[in-house]
């Protein structure tokens, strides 16, 4: 006959569910079968995480939104891509947090003094020639093929019953045609005895972990602020949160000044729910127009250098930008090519324009 089972898929039974399925024959013989499912690496505790805005300038504000199982306590971490481009172990994943379980899949009877040992041969299997009607069929032994004894060894499990579960123990005589493997030469047998309860039960089980696009508006003209940019972190945040009893927490930051991508991520734990991970988000620290000059790291005061400053335009739209050199006394400085009065950049464009410098004094 055929059947179905329905089986709910919960974060307890991940990484690996495996599945006995047993009888009891009118003979008293158990006949078993089992199979074993991949389940997804999750978690019972669903932690959010998201940046508002998801992209801004630096030493601008924003906001890291959390949202996870009431009255968790979250750590969270935000650094620069690159560290994770070169680490990228570094980073918390559902796989990597699994990995650390002890147990994870049982297999056979490792436990000491409490292992179930495989009884020495008796009564063996006969493996007999069968004359029906004149044809004689001979035993054809499949040792490969697995038992319930085998089975049950297999995942981990114990039995308790009035009668004995082993592994059957075939005679070898000439009346058979092994295939497969060679037949072990001291293994336990399978014996059917009348048989009042079967119970399975795990050895052990290990405890389940539970545990707006940024654009740029006109605005009125004001008076030009000059900002130096000088907080360029490898690594920015590093908090512990508390999640609110509604599961939802909110942590204002401020954008460091490196032009980057920053990537965040946390876990959380909870008294009801366990342990929780987030998928790692990203911040885009960007300005839609700035400057990039590009000159040596030190110079010989008298010794002409070509100082290059490249012009970034992001925005949407098209500008005419214009570009020079402030004068000073402690420099000369002519243009390497002529240039024209203002450039037109749009969007996505750059501009280059370089100078001949010559230090007439000493730096700092």
């Amino acid at each position: 006959g055929v059947f179905s089972l329905e089986l709910p898929v919960q974060a307890d039974i991940a990484p690996v569910a495996q599945v006995l399925v047993y009888t009891t024959a009118p003979s008293t013989e158990v006949i078993a079968d089992s199979v074993k499912f991949n389940v997804e690496n999750c978690f019972s505790n669903k932690v959010d995480l998201s940046f508002s805005p998801p992209e801004g300038l630096p030493s601008s504000a924003a906001q890291l939104l959390f949202r996870a199982s009431p009255n968790s306590l979250c750590a969270v971490r935000a650094v620069d891509k690159s560290v994770l481009l070169m680490k990228p172990e570094a980073d918390l994943s559902p796989s990597s947090v699994y990995s650390l379980l002890p147990v994870k899949e049982l297999h056979g009877y490792h436990h000491g003094l409490d292992t179930l040992m495989e009884e020495p041969p008796e009564n063996c299997i006969p493996l007999t020639k069968i004359v029906l009607n004149g044809i004689t069929y001979s035993p054809v032994l499949q040792t490969n093929e697995e038992d319930t004894y085998s089975i049950l060894k297999e995942m981990g499990l114990k039995v308790f019953t009035n009668t004995k579960v082993r592994k059957p123990w075939y005679c070898i005589t000439e009346n058979y045609v092994p295939t497969g493997t060679q037949v072990e030469s001291a293994a336990p047998i399978f014996t059917c005895l009348e048989l009042s309860i079967v119970d399975f039960f795990p050895i052990s089980s290990h405890s389940a972990l539970r545990g707006e696009r940024f654009n740029p508006t006109p605005s009125t003209p004001e008076a030009v602020t000059e900002t130096v940019r000088k907080y360029f972190p490898e690594t920015w945040i590093w908090s512990l949160v508390p999640i609110s009893s509604e599961g939802k927490a909110d942590l204002d930051v401020t954008i460091p000044d490196a032009i980057t991508e920053w990537k965040a991520s946390a876990f959380c734990t909870s008294a009801d729910t366990g342990f929780g991970l987030s998928p790692t988000v990203s911040l885009r620290a960007f300005q839609p127009f700035f400057v990039q000059l590009t000159m040596p790291y030190s110079v010989v005061r008298g010794e002409a250098f070509t100082l290059k400053a490249t012009v970034f335009n992001y925005l949407s739209a098209c500008i005419r930008v214009r570009v020079t050199l402030a004068q000073s006394t402690q420099f000369l400085s002519n243009l390497v090519e002529k240039e024209e009065e203002s450039h037109c950049l749009c969007e996505n464009g750059r501009k280059t324009v370089a100078w001949l410098v010559t230090p007439k004094s000493l730096g700092k």
